[in-house]
């Protein structure tokens, strides 16, 4: 995808973001919350674990050990996809810590929406979706290395988004900024470790 359909895509997100505060978040937390009984949260409660950096974070570095005297290539995109989890996870935990916005759970349990900022507790991290954010720079970073892997990387990164919101973990905008997130965060180290490769 060209850099600048990459930025376009960002300013979109990032506005999108911001209306889902002020109009979405609430109704579509609604909605899911209406079918958190049913088959599809049960599934979403298994799917959601693939946008854990547990699996991803050694495998990249184990790869990048592996390959970097023999393979440099290769050595190298494995770091930069160890480097975009790895950014980019720190950047969600701390801009969860300064926001420290209230889950949904919050909502329904004590009718509390919106942002306190300076939190710690787990129903008081909510912005940005850290799993989405893991998911937006892996499949991002995997899409710039590989155009044929766009689609199912942007599969990966919505299934992932909806799944946090199924199993009200997230916001609706708590996702569209775990997407800002993670795809800035893969485009800037892209650009930084590939200068040579057009976008």
């Amino acid at each position: 995808m060209p850099a600048k359909k990459l930025i376009s895509l960002l300013i979109l997100l990032s506005i999108a973001c911001a209306v889902s505060i002020i109009f979405l978040d609430v109704p579509v937390a609604g909605f899911f919350k209406s079918h958190e009984n049913k088959v599809f949260f049960r599934f979403s409660a298994d799917i959601t674990e693939l946008g854990k950096s547990d699996v991803y974070i050694p495998v990249s570095l184990g790869v990048w050990l592996i390959f970097r005297k023999r393979k440099p290539l290769i050595a190298k995109i494995a770091l930069s996809i160890f480097l975009t989890v790895v950014i980019a996870g720190l950047a969600s935990n701390l801009s969860k810590f300064f926001f420290g916005r209230n889950r949904p759970v919050m909502l329904y349990d004590f009718d509390t929406y919106g942002f306190e900022y300076f939190h710690t507790k787990y129903y008081k991290t909510s912005f940005p979706s850290g799993h989405t954010t893991v998911a937006a720079a892996l499949g991002s970073m995997l899409a710039l290395h590989w155009r044929k892997l766009t689609f199912p990387a942007a599969v990966f990164i919505i299934l992932m988004a909806v799944t946090r919101l199924a199993t009200l973990n997230h916001f609706l905008s708590d996702t569209l900024a775990g997407m800002v997130l993670g795809i800035g965060t893969s485009l800037l180290i892209y650009k930084k470790m590939f200068p040579q490769k057009r976008l």
